[in-house]
């Protein structure tokens, strides 16, 4: 099928009062009707119109374009964000009537369609409080990007710790913004905890504290942030009892940067940018700061669509620590259906080598290899 010559018949229109979903009217003519449901779960306007529902409700797209014709569906759509292509053509192919599903970004064909083809349109998101997802998808292998996560490392030095994240990211405010883009207003938040289990007590080492800020932006593939935040950071009482010679400062700042993000395809990923500190305990604190890296997340599905391999490596440096490089790696899996709320579920690997990302020993140079869960939006 040429998809240049396909023909504008909008299934999704609605007018007046009645603004019943579609996919909603079709049921309810399906629960009435009993077997004579399976008739129209053939025709192209049931499909065109159950499409447009589920990528409404289920994957919350905003002004995809739907083309059918004889079974074969194509979705056009602005922005994924965060959603899979590969889940989405799934649920695309569950609909009865279905031969074949494919989903793309961007517009759409241009030109009058040809004739036989029905077209269906999700309704344009209006401005909103507490949206769903993120415009700027979480750097992964940041280690203090706020989300849910334990590790466990085997240092190289001849030590294992322990190290726990607990933190979230959410929007509280969305809207359109120019170049058919959206922006919103996020928070911040989370504590990161690092324990010495070589100790009895588990003794705690360090604890750093995040609270920020985020202005965020999306149009199509390109997304950035702009984002003041505060650190503070403390070192564990056990800790300081049994390591006196440690000589304990008061680290707390904040900060600004500027992050750009740009998804070269739906599974590769790379971002950057710099900041600078504003406020900063000890006076003698360097203020700029960088970060790049970059994100892998496999089209492939294993396990009866299960299971996903994922990578990141994040790669940042700061005056602070005299333009040492910090590297973190991690690569492993992902579990499609082990989620809690909208987090995925994820199992990897980890490296580091650098600076200490604990606040207190930012001085330390550490080297270490380990095994992590975490939860992201």
């Amino acid at each position: 099928m040429r998809w240049s010559e396909l023909w504008h018949r909008d299934a999704g229109d609605r007018s007046g009062a009645a603004r019943l979903p579609i996919w909603i009217a079709l049921l309810l003519i399906g629960l009435w009707g009993g077997p004579v449901g399976t008739a129209a779960a053939a025709s192209d306007d049931y499909i065109a119109g159950y499409a447009a529902g589920l990528l409404e409700h289920e994957f919350h797209l905003s002004e995809a374009v739907v083309y059918v014709d004889q079974g074969r569906v194509a979705v056009y759509a602005k922005r994924l964000a965060a959603e899979d292509p590969a889940k989405i053509i799934t649920a695309l192919q569950a609909i009865p009537g279905v031969v074949h599903a494919e989903v793309q970004t961007g517009a759409g064909p241009e030109g009058a369609p040809g004739p036989g083809v029905v077209r269906a349109v999700t309704p344009k998101s209006d401005s909103k409080f507490l949206p769903r997802g993120l415009l700027v998808d979480p750097f992964h292998a940041d280690l203090r990007w706020p989300h849910f996560g334990a590790s466990y490392h085997s240092l190289s030095s001849g030590g294992r710790e322990f190290s726990s994240a607990f933190g979230e990211s959410f929007a509280v405010y969305r809207d359109a913004a120019p170049f058919n883009g959206e922006w919103e207003l996020g928070i911040q938040a989370g504590v990161f905890g690092v324990f010495d289990t070589e100790k009895r007590s588990i003794d705690l080492i360090n604890a750093d504290y995040t609270f920020g800020i985020v202005a965020s932006y999306r149009a199509d593939k390109l997304s950035g942030l702009v984002r003041i935040r505060h650190q503070s950071s403390h070192l564990g009482d056990e800790f300081l009892l049994n390591n006196p010679q440690v000589n304990r400062i008061n680290l707390s700042y904040e900060e600004i940067d500027l992050k750009l993000s740009y998804d070269l395809t739906t599974w590769l990923r790379v971002y950057g940018g710099v900041g600078t500190i504003v406020r900063k305990d000890p006076s003698t604190l360097g203020r700029e700061t960088t970060q790049g890296g970059v994100e892998l997340k496999s089209p492939w599905l294993f396990f009866g669509g299960k299971v996903r391999p994922v990578a990141y490596a994040d790669f940042q440096t700061h005056a602070r620590t005299n333009w040492s490089v910090g590297q973190s790696v991690m690569a492993g899996l992902q579990f499609e259906n082990a989620r809690i709320g909208d987090r995925k579920l994820q199992v990897l690997g980890e490296y580091y080598s650098g600076p200490s990302p604990d606040g207190q020993l930012f001085t330390q140079r550490v080297e270490w290899i380990g095994m992590g869960i975490h939860l992201w939006f």
